[in-house]
């Protein structure tokens, strides 16, 4: 039998086969090490920035007209109702008519729905105040929010200079009505400086004389407002179904008084000076 002689690998050999096998596990744990790395974030998106809603910029403006004036102690103007009549009203001087500045009333009815058209004292200003427009219904007539304290959102017609507010309450309108109240009612400023309406089938305007719940609704005239007096006029062609005196006066502290005659209602509140010489000093003659 020959002899098997077991020879020891050379040094030189063992090192190279460490090496391998240390180069065989390596490379898979580096190559797991890299694979399971976090990616990097990726960039932040730019911010967007969404505008916020425009705010008016209204400044409160009286939303009056003042009629010329001729005479002394006994004062005349010539003014317009919003139904287009027309009459001479004569005044003591004290009363200041003229110097008060007017604006109109007139109240429309839309089916079963009965509104107000109202020039608010400050002009649009006050109308603003609730918030942004919420949008525009027809050229010139847009959408506010409802005004903290009262009910139902505005309608506000801009006819010429003149701001008309038609407050959409005690129920709310459908968007169609709302419609059909910005297209229907037109206003005509006269070359005086006086606001008249026409309205458009199914949009119907109150007439003279008209009373709904005990108050006149038709055509008026008011005279100053804000803080200080306020004097209404109408023209009320049956002195015996006039009503009661328009809500804007009962609701004003101080004296108030009305008074029917000749086919006109003179309504005043203030003080008790002023409420005597309007309803005892004015007479007005239709034209």
């Amino acid at each position: 039998m020959a002899d098997v002689i077991e020879q020891r690998p050379s040094r030189r050999r063992r090192w190279i086969g460490v090496a391998v096998l240390l180069l065989a596990v390596a490379v898979p744990v580096g190559s797991m090490l890299f694979s399971e790395s976090p990616a990097p974030p990726p960039p932040a998106p730019s911010p967007t920035f969404e505008p916020a809603p425009a705010l008016s910029t209204f400044l409160p403006k009286p939303n009056v007209v003042h009629p010329a004036e001729t005479g002394g102690k006994t004062r005349t103007i010539h003014v317009t109702f919003p139904d287009g009549s027309r009459a001479r009203v004569s005044y003591p001087q004290e009363l200041d008519l003229a110097g008060l500045g007017l604006r109109p009333y007139a109240s429309v009815v839309l089916g079963t729905a009965f509104r107000e058209l109202v020039a608010p004292y400050q002009g649009a200003a006050e109308v603003a105040a609730g918030g942004p427009m919420i949008r525009e219904l027809a050229e010139g007539v847009t959408l506010w929010p409802r005004q903290v304290g009262s009910g139902g959102q505005v309608m506000l017609y801009a006819f010429g200079d003149w701001q008309i507010t038609l407050r959409d309450q005690p129920d709310p309108l459908s968007y169609e009505d709302r419609r059909t109240l910005a297209h229907g009612l037109h206003g005509t400023v006269t070359k005086d400086g006086f606001l008249t309406y026409t309205a458009d089938e199914p949009v119907r305007l109150m007439a003279a004389g008209q009373v709904l719940a005990g108050q006149p609704v038709g055509p008026q005239l008011w005279f100053g407002g804000g803080t200080g007096p306020l004097l209404v006029l109408a023209p009320s062609p049956s002195c015996d179904s006039v009503g009661q005196a328009v809500p804007l006066i009962l609701l004003r502290t101080g004296a108030f008084g009305t008074r029917c005659r000749d086919g006109f209602m003179i309504a005043a509140s203030g003080r008790q000076s002023f409420v005597d010489r309007a309803v005892e000093g004015i007479r007005i003659r239709p034209e």
